[in-house]
C-alpha cells in the first residue's frame, strides 16, 4: 500500500464517520419530523404552540410568551427542538428537528460498501463557453427545480457515460444518479459531489463518496430524483448502500 492509497483510505473512513455523525445529531438530517408549507394566513402546526403565517419573506410565530420571526435559513430552539425556516422558489416553508424523532433514535450508523480505488473515475466536464446549459430536476414532491447544467463524461468500465450534473455556486457539481443495485444492496438512489473541474474541464469522480439523499432518512425532505441520463444500466458497488437501524 503506497503512502497516498494510505491517505486516500483514512480520508475515506472519516468521511463514513462524519457523515454517520451528521445523521444521528440530536438535530442532524435523520431528526427532521416535518416541512411546513405557510402563506399569510396563520395556522396551527401540530405539535407547535401558537400559529405560524409566512409574511413579507418571513415566518412568523406567536403564542402567549412566545413571538418567533425568522427569516430563510435563521434557526429557533424551542425547548429541545430546532425550528428552521426554508425558502423555494418563493415560498417558505418551517421545518422542525426533534431529538426524539423515532427515525433518529433508531438509526445506528450508514452501511457503505468497502473501499474501491476502481471507482476512482477520471473524466472531463464541459465547461466551454456556452457549454451549459439549463437543467430541470423533478423533486420527490413533484416540484421542478431549475439548475445550471454541466455535461460530466466518466468512463464506467471502458463506456463513457454523459451525466447531467447541477452544477453549485462554488463550482462543484452534483450527480443525482441511480444503478441496478437500488433496491437491492442500495436503499435508494444517490447523490455524488464532484470537486470543481480544473481549467481544462478535467474532473475526478470517487463514487466511493457517492451518499444517500436526505429523503432516505425521513420522508420530509425534498430530494431531487435522478434524470434519465443518470439512470445507469449498471451497478454501482461504491459508496453508501444503505440505513442500519437499532433491532
Amino acid at each position: 500500500m503506497t503512502a497516498t492509497t494510505d491517505t486516500w483510505l483514512a480520508d475515506l473512513e472519516d468521511w463514513h464517520h462524519r457523515r454517520t455523525a451528521q445523521a444521528t445529531a440530536d438535530h442532524g438530517i435523520a431528526a427532521l419530523t416535518g416541512t411546513h408549507w405557510l402563506d399569510a394566513t396563520p395556522e396551527p402546526i401540530d405539535g407547535l404552540p401558537g400559529s405560524w403565517s409566512a409574511v413579507d419573506g418571513r415566518i412568523l410565530g406567536t403564542a402567549a410568551g412566545l413571538h418567533v420571526d425568522l427569516s430563510p435559513g435563521d434557526r429557533y430552539e424551542l425547548g429541545e427542538r430546532v425550528l428552521v425556516a426554508l425558502a423555494r422558489a418563493g415560498r417558505l416553508a418551517l421545518r422542525i428537528f426533534d431529538p426524539a424523532a423515532p427515525t433518529r433514535t433508531t438509526l445506528e450508523r450508514i452501511e457503505s460498501f468497502g473501499p474501491d480505488p476502481a471507482w476512482v473515475l477520471t473524466g472531463t466536464a464541459e465547461i466551454a463557453e456556452n457549454a451549459t446549459h439549463a437543467l430541470k430536476l423533478e423533486h420527490v414532491d413533484g416540484f421542478v427545480s431549475d439548475n445550471t447544467g454541466v455535461r460530466v463524461h466518466l468512463p464506467i468500465a471502458g463506456v463513457e457515460h454523459v451525466f447531467e450534473a447541477a452544477a453549485a455556486a462554488d463550482g462543484t457539481l452534483q450527480i443525482t444518479f441511480s444503478d441496478t443495485t437500488v433496491g437491492g444492496e442500495t436503499q435508494n438512489f444517490r447523490f455524488l459531489t464532484i470537486p470543481a473541474p480544473d481549467a481544462e474541464g478535467r474532473v475526478v469522480a470517487d463514487f466511493n463518496r457517492a451518499y444517500l439523499p436526505p429523503c432516505t432518512f425521513t420522508d420530509h425532505y425534498l430530494c431531487p430524483l435522478p434524470p434519465a441520463e443518470n439512470r445507469l444500466d449498471l451497478p454501482v458497488r461504491a459508496g453508501e448502500a444503505r440505513l442500519r437501524r437499532v433491532r
